[in-house]
């Protein structure tokens, strides 16, 4: 029987990449964005788009209810959808929207899949969500936040499998309008598809509370944080 994967912000880059290579691997797929062009990605890969606004918990628990109707049954979630480019200027409502989406939609997807008997789910966080981010602090506090939660669920789960995966620079809408300034430094930028192949590589190790860094030209790497002593 085939696995059933949900992927939120499945319309372009790293979504759309996770979402074709486990379609490849016989899969049935669920796209949700608020991007209607997840409707044609679903559609060249047979799968189902689900409009979809991450910072709101009944879209939320609506996707995941139609991936259920549709295929029965819900295995994998790749919670990927985010959003950035608050900068450094105190702009209340991009920090409220960074975070509604990144923080708020992780909350709301992981309680969903949850809900919907999820056995795996992997979050999109950052490199920015492991060290500080000084050109966008809000989207690295939404980020850091997401590893938080991911580690933290990862302990009260037993029966599902929750990991990060924290890309560098890719090859996405998000760095488009940067990504030549990166190239002339000497910066790497990753294809979608290296990110999509650690999400798929994180799922089948069955482990959980797992945060991994993927940089282009790397191996995945798995960031280690210091154990804290409660003090007696």
């Amino acid at each position: 029987m085939s696995e059933v994967v949900l992927v939120t912000g499945g319309a372009s880059g790293i979504g759309a990449a996770v979402a074709r290579r486990f379609a490849q691997a016989g899969a049935k797929v669920v796209i949700a964005d608020v991007n209607p062009a997840g409707a044609d990605v679903a559609g060249e890969i047979g799968g189902l788009f689900v409009p979809t606004d991450v910072a709101s918990a009944q879209d939320n628990e609506a996707m995941v209810a139609a991936a259920v109707d549709a295929f029965g049954r819900l295995d994998v979630v790749h919670l990927n959808a985010g959003t950035g480019n608050g900068g450094v200027e105190f702009d209340l409502e991009s920090y409220r929207r960074i975070m509604a989406v990144n923080a708020d939609g992780t909350m709301y997807g992981m309680r969903a899949a949850v809900r919907g008997g999820a056995r795996a789910i992997v979050v999109t966080s950052s490199l920015a969500g492991i060290a500080p981010a000084s050109f966008d602090p809000a989207y690295s506090a939404s980020k850091h936040a997401v590893i938080g939660l991911v580690r933290s669920f990862a302990a009260a789960l037993p029966d599902v499998t929750v990991n990060a995966v924290c890309p560098g620079f890719v090859d996405t809408p998000m760095v488009a309008a940067f990504r030549e300034r990166l190239v002339e430094h000497g910066l790497a930028v990753a294809a979608p598809d290296e990110v999509a192949a650690a999400v798929e590589a994180i799922v089948r190790g069955g482990e959980t509370g797992g945060v991994w860094a993927v940089q282009g030209g790397q191996a995945p790497e798995l960031v280690t944080f210091p154990a804290v002593e409660l003090a007696r």
